[in-house]
């Protein structure tokens, strides 16, 4: 029955790989919104940590790496990482764990990127994908290659850049939304007017799969993966002790008409 809908979704979701200095300090997800390859994600996939600071996601010893199933490894920047909201009535801001990159060199993606659909609603059924390390290697060949094997250096290398979307795809669940609400804010110096769902899956995902895409049955995606829900299970024994709920948040996707004009008034 949804065949096509989860080859659609296999195809455009990509490996993310982030490495400073050298060295891989990160993973995740992301989804191709447009032919020419922009990705969307969240923000924390390439600062690989929060809160969001400009200083990570500038640095230019930062490389962004992105595979795509099928498609050679493609290099990345960024366009935007986080959206920070300023609510007078909030003491602190509020940060959006979103994030658009781009492709440091012209590109055709060679299958058809995701069109954002409307907003989810209450009790609407959703697919979400993303490469989470539950997913494993066929055979685990990554732990059973030896290291003195001719090639192996090679294959690990190639498996820190995103080989392994070649190898294993996406992992795909289905969800329904079981509660949503609406941030609105603005701001007047650029005339940006923003809003954006805060919604939750009563399905779970594991680490790998912040970034992914939110789908909807139409094959639109409505929401980008932002981190599985938590809850407490403090004890006197583990005071502030939390453990996954066995849902998954994510973000609506209302904020990407914000996200181009804001990047059109910075090319200005």
């Amino acid at each position: 029955m949804y065949e096509t809908l989860y080859e659609q979704i296999s195809r455009a979701c990509c490996f993310i790989s982030v490495f400073l200095d050298g060295e891989l300090i990160g993973e995740g997800t992301g989804f191709a919104i447009s032919s020419d390859g922009a990705v969307f994600t969240a923000a924390h996939v390439i600062t690989c940590r929060t809160p969001i600071k400009e200083s990570d996601y500038r640095d230019p010893a930062l490389k962004i790496y992105v595979k795509f199933p099928g498609v050679p490894v493609l290099e990345y920047h960024v366009a935007l990482c986080g959206i920070t909201l300023q609510i007078p009535q909030f003491k602190d801001n509020i940060q959006l764990d979103q994030a658009l990159i781009l492709p440091r060199s012209p590109v055709q993606l060679p299958f058809s990127p995701f069109t954002v659909g409307s907003p989810p609603r209450l009790g609407e059924e959703v697919f979400f994908a993303g490469y989470s390390d539950e997913l494993e290697l066929p055979f685990n060949v990554d732990r059973l290659l030896k290291s003195e094997t001719e090639g192996a250096d090679e294959f690990f290398q190639a498996m820190q850049k995103g080989y392994r979307a070649d190898m294993t795809g996406p992992m795909i669940k289905r969800g329904v939304v079981g509660n949503i609400r609406r941030i609105h804010a603005s701001q007047s110096v650029n005339d940006l007017k923003l809003e954006c769902d805060i919604f939750y899956l009563d399905n779970s995902v594991h680490s790998g799969a912040s970034g992914g895409p939110v789908v909807n049955r139409n094959g639109c995606a409505v929401g980008v993966i932002v981190q599985r829900a938590t809850t407490s299970v403090s004890q006197a024994a583990a005071p502030g002790l939390f453990v996954p709920s066995g849902a998954t948040v994510g973000l609506g996707l209302q904020t990407l008409p914000a996200i181009y004009k804001w990047l059109s008034n910075q090319s200005v």
